[in-house]
């Protein structure tokens, strides 16, 4: 077996061993440690400083992510979990459905001000699992208030694009535009997508 393979082998196994509760604790810890990286620095935060922050050299984060972008994707799964939970009770609000759609929207942009940096990360990698969870407690909502509705993903898909990219221009472009006519304008259109499935 040549050096290459020996090290390989040698790494694959240290990935590999470990208590299972621990290895999941050290991976939290590592996403953790990149959030807040980026949250103070940027998108642009390097595995280094990301492995300062978690308290551990550099090589030990490749015990636990395959790459950069394993950790990336991992950081990008973690901030979309975290804008649902934050989006997710003005999801059922009561209210009639535009008044809803204003209100999620008024949501996400509250937490994207909130946490702009960690919001473009999560936007430049895209979060696809994102799209079923809307799918279904919009369409939950729409039965809760009688409606019926038929989502398809690519609806849902291009609303969560469109929501981003006018957020992301929004960051660059403040003094153009208030954050109430960028809601109202973003939850205007994200309604008329609804509607156009609502029966």
């Amino acid at each position: 077996m040549s050096n290459a393979a020996v090290k390989r082998d040698t790494i694959a196994a240290r990935r590999a061993g470990g208590a299972p509760d621990e290895r999941a604790r050290r991976r939290q810890l590592i996403v953790e440690a990149a959030v807040r990286t980026i949250e103070e620095h940027g998108t642009d935060t390097g595995l280094g400083t990301v492995a300062d922050r978690a308290g551990l050299p550099r090589p030990h984060v490749y015990r636990h992510f395959a790459s950069k972008d394993d950790l990336d994707q991992a950081v990008a799964r973690h901030a979309a979990r975290l804008l649902s939970a934050w989006i997710r009770p003005s999801l059922s609000a009561p209210g009639a459905l535009p008044e809803v759609v204003h209100g999620v929207i008024g949501q996400v942009l509250s937490w994207a001000v909130e946490h702009p940096n960690l919001y473009r990360f999560r936007a430049r990698l895209g979060t696809p699992q994102a799209v079923a969870e809307l799918t279904d407690a919009a369409v939950a909502n729409l039965r809760a208030a009688g409606r019926e509705a038929h989502l398809p993903a690519y609806a849902v898909a291009s609303v969560i694009g469109m929501v981003d990219a006018g957020i992301i221009w929004w960051f660059d472009h403040r003094d153009e535009v208030d954050l109430h006519q960028l809601n109202d304008w973003l939850a205007a259109q994200v309604w008329r997508v609804v509607a156009d499935v609502v029966t």
